[in-house]
């Protein structure tokens, strides 16, 4: 069934815990779906990790492809994205231990 999640049975009979990651950006309707399960029991409400990464970005569009930036700022722009994915995972196993 397309959109199932099989999530793995305990001895009782109940589904096992599972983490969930949900990505959104500010201003949309995931941001929306964030808002309302932060007032559910257990959800850790972590922020928006690629949000400096990605405004960055976009602000720079006008600049053209990628590929015609200077080596600098394209390093510069790989490293934010890269920190940010960093703290993601960061607080993913900080996360996984909580659930643990």
């Amino acid at each position: 069934m397309p959109g199932a999640i099989d999530t793995p049975q305990t001895n009782g009979g109940a589904p096992a815990r599972r983490g969930v990651y949900h990505l959104t950006y500010p201003r949309s309707a995931s941001n929306l779906f964030q808002n309302m399960m932060s007032k559910q029991p257990g959800f850790q409400n972590s922020g928006y990790k690629l949000f400096d990464a990605g405004f960055a970005t976009m602000t720079q569009l006008e600049r053209g492809p990628l590929s015609e930036w200077p080596e600098a700022d394209r390093k510069a722009l790989y490293e934010s994205f890269e920190t940010a994915w960093d703290k993601m995972q960061d607080e993913m196993n900080d996360a996984q231990k909580n659930v643990s």
